[in-house]
């Protein structure tokens, strides 16, 4: 048996290390010092401009309030380094970490080490995984993934409550779950309802031991949710983020995020489209179909083994917390979403554990087979997908480093390549990117600065309105889609577009659309669009370096010939127009 335990163990720890050493390398090959999307967001707190207080700490960022990834965040870039590849390490050191902690934590549950438990290292360190590993900002998702899954061990390690350095460290983590974001605040309540019943067992014994460890755990449980409460203090919902009350949808969405802790290849979902194969409805009912028997399965165990009641209430618990999670995903986003992987994983992970202490031997090898079967079975196509996306991440960044190097203007490297991995709000990587040429990061050294430009105002007489009533400057959409089209007599070849305005009701969102005079019409190639997003304090100036300002910007860098702008109304807002301008290089000798 100790034979086979090694044998078993040795196997296990050559896969883990196989799969650490193929996602360290693709962080190595593919990681780029270039922000991207809520990177940005970091620039000016990471590069020491703007100060780092409690209000920022704690103010949301979208839907999220995290200031325990922001701290981290921070401090890789001040004390180890600061490139954005730093967070991609983090990334991946830290899911491989959890991944042993698990392999030791069954393997001390079940009394001996399974060949199967490669499970563990294949299903959280796989190249499903890409999109996070080589995003510094998803720390986020890593803090709240690392946490939950060190309550999930703490949970699988002993069959009752946990003794003070198991309720110490279950509880601190379930405490620090709300301050990193609303990834980490979907799992407290379940999860402070277990720490509520493991102090409830605890208190039970009536010894001064219990005593004191149910007091530790109940302390911990009530800060959870006092912190749960006070999340929502002041909060504001983002505006026009997706949203929806149907059951029907929430719950599909639920279950597609789930079935998604498999990674993108067990829906065969393809790279463009992001569209699953046509038979993804039974993958999703057969994966429902094992949460449900292993609930059914726990359930059982906690109603008829009394020694068991702490450890099997807090796999219930887990499941619940994860299906708390995944319906709030489901009220507003795509549960086929790639990046969600890293946040539904332990989902499947919760489930080994059970199938690996509860039910018949029979029934338990044959599920944990399963799970470890399918994991292998999707591991080429979940490598592929990752790889596909990590060399197009690559191939976009890394001809944005090499234009920079070469010395190519600012608004030009913006217009190439700022919509796809950059940020979609161009007066942010505009306005941050020389705060990465001062700190010297990466290629931003090389930054050039614009050239200078000239103004042509485009004069504020709309040839063309719809749906959107206008007057002396001030436009108010009647409905969604209102636009007014604005036109100069010929085309000028222009850098780029500012629009300048005020609202005075709720923020809008908006796009600006142009073309040239040769065009038919105005077409989505050639077309930006702004709403809020990203920290909160921005909403209304877009960059934090326009907080001062008494207007809100918005830059799109175009590089091409125009004669005609629109501005279309994608909300009911009322903006006041300041000024619409056309940025002309100097050396033009148009206008």
């Amino acid at each position: 048996m100790a034979r086979r335990d090694r044998g078993a163990l040795s196997f296990v720890l050559i896969v883990w290390v196989a799969m650490l050493a193929a996602a360290l390398t693709l962080v190595a090959v593919y990681g780029s010092n270039v922000p991207s999307w809520d990177d940005w967001d970091m620039v000016p707190t990471m590069t020491g401009h703007q100060p780092v207080t409690l209000e920022w700490l704690w103010s949301q960022h979208n839907e999220h309030r995290d200031p325990m990834p922001r701290l981290l965040y921070l401090a890789m870039m001040r004390f180890v380094r600061m490139d954005f590849r730093t967070g991609m390490y983090f990334n991946v050191v830290a899911t491989s970490a959890l991944a042993l902690g698990m392999v030791i934590a069954v393997r001390r549950a079940r009394g001996s080490a399974s060949y199967l438990d490669a499970f563990f290292p294949i299903a959280l360190m796989n190249w499903a995984e890409a999109v996070n590993f080589l995003w510094c900002w998803e720390v986020q998702f890593y803090a709240s993934m690392l946490l939950g899954g060190i309550v999930l061990i703490v949970i699988a390690r002993n069959p009752g409550p946990p003794k003070l350095p198991g309720a110490l460290v279950a509880g601190a983590c379930v405490m620090f779950l709300p301050l990193c974001g609303a990834n980490g605040l979907g799992l407290v309540p379940a999860l402070a309802l277990w720490l509520g019943y493991a102090a409830f067992l605890h208190w039970r014994t009536a010894s001064p031991t219990g005593r004191r460890n149910a007091i530790v755990l109940a302390g911990f449980a009530v800060t959870a949710v006092l912190l749960v409460g006070l999340y929502f203090v002041g909060y504001n919902s983002v505006p026009y983020h997706p949203s929806t009350h149907s059951r029907r949808i929430i719950l599909q969405t639920a279950l597609q995020f789930l079935t998604m802790g498999f990674g993108p290849g067990v829906v065969g979902l393809s790279f463009e489209g992001r569209l699953p194969m046509p038979f993804w409805k039974i993958v999703c009912a057969a994966v429902t179909g094992l949460f449900l028997l292993t609930g059914v399965t726990v359930i059982t165990a906690w109603r008829k083994q009394s020694s068991e009641s702490a450890r099997a209430a807090g796999f219930l618990l887990f499941f619940a917390a994860m299906a708390s999670l995944a319906l709030g995903l489901g009220m507003g986003r795509n549960g086929f979403e790639v990046r969600y992987v890293t946040l539904s994983v332990p989902a499947l992970c919760a489930m080994y554990f059970a199938w690996c202490i509860y039910g018949t031997p029979w029934f338990q090898g044959l599920i944990r087979t399963l799970l470890f079967a399918t994991g292998v079975v999707v591991l080429v196509p979940n490598t592929m997908w990752g790889l596909r996306y990590a060399r197009d991440l690559r191939s976009h960044l890394g001809a944005f480093e090499a234009d920079m190097v070469a010395g190519t203007p600012p608004y030009q490297l913006i217009q190439r390549y700022g919509g796809k991995y950059l940020h979609p709000h161009q007066l942010i990587v505009t306005d941050y990117m020389p705060l990465l040429r001062d700190s010297r990061v990466g290629a931003f050294r090389y930054l050039r600065d614009n050239p200078p430009f000239r103004e042509v105002s485009i004069p504020l007489e709309p040839i063309e309105s719809r749906d959107v009533e206008f007057s002396n400057g001030v436009a108010r959409a009647i409905g969604m889609g209102g636009s007014l089209t604005f036109a100069l007599p010929a085309d000028v070849q222009v850098a780029g577009i500012r629009l300048r305005y005020t609202y005075s009701s709720s923020k809008p969102y908006l796009a600006i659309y142009w073309k040239s005079h040769n065009q038919p019409r105005f077409n989505d190639e050639s077309y930006s669009k702004y709403s809020p997003t990203g920290d909160r304090a921005n909403w209304g100036r877009i960059a934090w370096t326009r907080l001062q300002d008494d207007a809100s910007t918005v830059y799109v860098w175009v590089s091409q010939p125009v004669q005609m702008v629109r501005i279309l109304a994608m909300s009911k807002a009322t903006i006041d127009i300041r000024e619409l301008t056309l940025l002309v290089p100097a050396e033009s000798s148009q206008y």
